[in-house]
């Protein structure tokens, strides 16, 4: 069920539209006093009618977690991001859930481009909705992220030793088959890999240095399913491995 056709009224209040053009030319905001049910309304218009990436920001993490739910209902057409929190007590000492860290990378990915990454002029602007604690904790800096960021095209050049030791800089794993996110392998001239921001593993072929073709692949029976262009292959940690000895000598 969609409820995009209920904006429409909320376009024709004149508080909204003040509100939407003080927004417009950067003008600070008094508090609106909405109540908690409508906010999700209101900001889903907001988000339609900007054209820019929203941040929306809960106090509490079961607030973000419904926001999040409620947004495509309103907004059907433009992408919603969760950037989560982690799952244990800020005091523990406990691993992080693949789920978390996904969805974490995946909204860095969505807000930082790597260099060399074509425009995409009619590509909807993202909504991020993110709670306090979610971003008490500690990310990566924008020019590590794109830094550590690579495009990889059909017809391009790249070296697959140099490769490697990219993926393993930037928090990827290698194993004999790749099954789960943040994983790569190698079999020859083939290079499978697995990034953080996508929904296929991807495999890249190789006639010396060229990459002749990229396909992705079902991980459940490793046959290969479409060619594509290009595959943005991002870091699957947020603390990067080459830190490592620097933190440890701290």
């Amino acid at each position: 069920m969609h409820l995009t056709g209920l904006l429409e009224r909320l376009r024709q209040i004149q508080a909204y539209q003040d509100l939407l053009r003080s927004l417009r030319e950067r003008q600070p905001v008094a508090d609106q006093h909405l109540l908690r049910a409508a906010r999700p309304y209101v900001v889903a218009a907001l988000a339609a009618d900007l054209g820019r990436p929203v941040i929306v920001l809960t106090g509490r993490v079961d607030r973000a977690y419904n926001v999040a739910e409620q947004m495509p209902v309103w907004v059907p057409d433009l992408p919603v991001q969760r950037f989560a929190e982690p799952t244990a007590i800020f005091y523990e000492r406990a691993p992080w859930t693949e789920t978390t860290i996904r969805s974490r990378l995946d909204t860095l990915a969505t807000l930082v481009k790597p260099v060399g990454t074509r425009p995409e002029p009619d590509a909807p602007a993202p909504i991020v909705v993110s709670s306090a604690y979610a971003l008490m904790q500690k990310t990566m800096p924008v020019r590590e992220f794109r830094a550590g960021s690579r495009v990889l095209r059909a017809g391009g050049r790249a070296e697959p030793d140099a490769l490697l030791r990219h993926w393993l800089q930037i928090g990827y794993a290698p194993a004999s088959i790749v099954v789960g996110p943040g994983t790569f392998s190698r079999r020859g001239g083939i290079l499978d890999v697995f990034p953080m921001s996508a929904g296929w593993p991807v495999r890249i072929e190789f006639f010396g240095d060229e990459i002749e073709s990229l396909r992705t692949f079902n991980p459940a029976t490793q046959r290969s399913l479409d060619s594509v262009s290009e595959v943005i292959i991002t870091p699957a940690r947020e603390a990067l491995p080459r830190f490592t000895p620097d933190v440890a000598d701290r």
